[in-house]
């Protein structure tokens, strides 16, 4: 009797200790791995019976909401993947603390957004949140925790107003805008290549408008004429056939701009080849349009469709190629913008934790250490961060589709600007003083823009891809 009873107790404590070190699973997204393989260096200690003060006082908590479910699920999981890199680059290790890595999905839903955000903050008490995919999404958890003294590093969500309009000391964007890349596009496709009329075909949400913001003040500024725009909330179809037949191939459109991302883009674009419309007309995406991964589901006939975006798949530089071959060799596949962008933010989260030697206490010190991390070494690209704004000062490229020897798509840079802000060549005073991008602004003639939203100090220097 006593051995079974000796029996017994070792089964019940070799399961509690089994279910104590799986614990963390528990926050984890259902696609995505699951967090304590992440997190294992720094949660799988026995817990005797120190105080929970003690106990904490190696870690730092790092929070990170993304879509890991929804429309933009290819996203948010190439974010997860290039910030696991990062930390496990690092061995979870920063500033002499362990690193815990808390996954929350907000299935790309704004109020979840905000849930999951006060979950990190009030029960997991985290140092720093990051991630976001969606425009809306970071503008709400930006807007939460405002008044939460963490520092936060969006990762994918480009809503330019995270960091000009509505900004505050905490947030610290080391990527992008929407605006960003395409008033580049836009002033790039009227310059250099003489077009003047535009069809645009977007998703009706605040990330798209930005994007169709920076494209339209781009492309009148440099001698389009007209950026007509037809608007669909994201995900409200998966038949875009009555749009696409809408097109009006009589009007003199140089092109079609595709202005989303995600299951929209690959359906728009799939129906767009099916129906015959690229032998009709060209069609040219946003950032997201063409970007991995949903790029390999596309169809081959888009080869040299032009996107704009701060990576370009085959970039030869000492830094991308090791980051892409890192990545491949850890996930099996190539990177993405996505994954580079999580990648990137979390090795200045891990850098401005090493600069404080660890005491993340003082969160404005923090946020200062994360100004002064040297991203000049970014597998994208030399980064620098604009110490007013805390947003990101980088290459653009222009791309085009093509196709590798193995068959697959990628995005072939042909044409860089470096040094481009999240105002473009704009100064930031007269950049704010005009009104917020929306379905309605900017206005669809050029005609009708603002004057001083014509004529820019600055110009582009367009350079070759690799030089």
């Amino acid at each position: 009797m006593t051995k079974k009873l000796y029996l017994i107790v070792a089964i019940v404590l070799v399961s509690s200790m089994l279910m104590s070190a799986c614990g963390v699973p528990a926050v984890a997204p259902a696609p995505a791995e699951p967090v304590a393989e992440q997190a294992a260096p720094a949660v799988a200690e026995p817990a005797p019976a120190e105080p929970a003060a003690v106990a904490e006082a190696g870690k730092i908590k790092i929070g990170m909401i993304s879509a890991f479910t929804g429309l933009f699920s290819g996203f948010g999981e190439m974010q997860k993947q290039g910030a696991v890199l990062a930390l496990e680059e690092a061995n979870y290790m920063a500033g002499g603390k362990q690193i815990v890595l808390i996954m929350e999905d907000d299935q790309l839903d704004n109020e979840q957004a905000i849930t999951k955000s006060k979950k990190l903050v009030e029960q997991d008490k985290i140092d720093i949140l990051t991630g976001m995919v969606s425009g809306d999404e970071g503008l709400a958890v930006a807007d939460y925790m405002k008044d939460k003294n963490i520092p936060v590093i969006p990762m994918y969500s480009a809503s330019e107003d995270i960091t000009m309009r509505e900004f505050h000391p905490m947030i610290v964007r080391t990527t992008w805008t929407g605006a960003q890349s395409m008033d580049v596009f836009g002033y790039w496709l009227a310059k250099e290549k003489g077009w003047k009329k535009i069809y645009q075909i977007g998703e009706d949400y605040s990330f798209p408008w930005n994007q169709s913001g920076g494209f339209m003040r781009g492309f009148c500024r440099g001698g389009g004429e007209e950026v007509f725009s037809v608007w669909s909330p994201p995900g409200s179809t998966s038949d875009f056939s009555s749009m696409i037949a809408s097109i009006p191939l009589d009007e003199g459109y140089d092109a079609v701009l595709y202005n989303g991302g995600g299951g929209d883009a690959v359906n728009f674009v799939k129906q767009f080849v099916e129906l015959g419309y690229d032998k009709k007309i060209t069609l040219i995406g946003q950032s997201n349009t063409f970007e991995k991964p949903d790029l390999d589901a596309l169809p081959v006939d888009i080869i040299g469709s032009y996107s704009p975006h701060h990576t370009a798949d085959d970039l030869n530089t000492p830094e991308w190629n090791a980051f892409k071959e890192a990545f491949n060799k850890r996930w099996g596949r190539n990177p993405s913008a996505a994954s580079e962008f999580a990648y990137s933010s979390m090795r200045v989260i891990l850098r401005a934790i090493d600069a404080v030697n660890g005491d993340v206490s003082d969160k404005a010190a923090l946020v200062d250490a994360m100004l002064k991390v040297d991203m000049t070494d970014d597998p994208r690209g030399p980064v620098s961060l604009d110490p007013t704004f805390h947003s990101a000062i980088e290459n653009v490229y222009i791309r085009e589709v093509a196709k590798a020897e193995d068959g697959t798509l990628y995005n072939k840079g042909i044409w860089t600007v470096k040094n481009v802000s999240q105002f473009g060549p704009y100064d930031p005073e007269t950049y704010l003083k005009q009104p917020i991008d929306g379905n309605t602004y900017p206005p669809q003639k050029c005609s009708d823009f603002p004057p001083v939203m014509l004529d820019a100090e600055n110009v582009y220097e367009f350079v070759e891809f690799g030089k």
